[in-house]
């Protein structure tokens, strides 16, 4: 698992997972062809905890929009979305490109070992592009899968070697950098 230990000193209780090298996107929003594009990714918790956050890297912003991740339990065996543990809707404009955006969540409990997911979708005449790792990096992360989907397919797919570009921050009194 890739995790990061440059988090500020003063809280030694946030442990952060993800991969944040940035390669290709994928276009998330309502194309001129009339159809939504959503994008998502599964994870398997490295400690429990209180999900913080999620950041996810905007090469390209077109156009403003209302931009919405939920966060998921999620059946690994199965590649089924359960019930939704979070939302939280930023809005996006080009102020936004190329930098990391932060959804700030609620408390979300997370369970070590346990899998979640989270998808984006963005509303309004804007479209956003999420950076996902190298292609050249065979399964850039391995504890999870990215996931597209669209209004035209609605369950989406999985893809085991692309993942999105992404970091996750939980909070635990426990904490331990792996």
């Amino acid at each position: 698992m890739i995790t990061f230990a440059n988090l500020p000193k003063k809280d030694a209780s946030v442990t952060a997972f993800g991969v944040k090298e940035i390669g290709p996107y994928y276009w998330v929003g309502n194309c001129k062809n009339g159809i939504d594009y959503y994008a998502g990714q599964t994870f398997q918790a490295p400690v429990s905890g209180v999900l913080k956050r999620i950041k996810l890297f905007s090469s390209v912003v077109f156009g403003a929009s209302d931009a919405t991740l939920s966060v998921y339990r999620f059946d690994n065996a199965n590649h089924t979305f359960k019930e939704k543990q979070s939302e939280i809707t930023r809005h996006i404009t080009k102020a936004d490109e190329n930098q990391w955006i932060n959804f700030e969540l609620p408390n979300i409990q997370l369970d070590k070992d346990g899998h979640y997911a989270f998808k984006i979708e963005c509303k309004g005449d804007g479209m956003l592009a999420i950076a996902e790792c190298p292609w050249s990096t065979p399964n850039p992360y391995a504890e999870g899968e990215e996931w597209i989907g669209s209004s035209f397919s609605g369950e989406g797919s999985f893809h085991k070697d692309f993942d999105l570009a992404f970091e996750g921050e939980i909070s635990s009194p426990d904490t331990q950098f792996i």
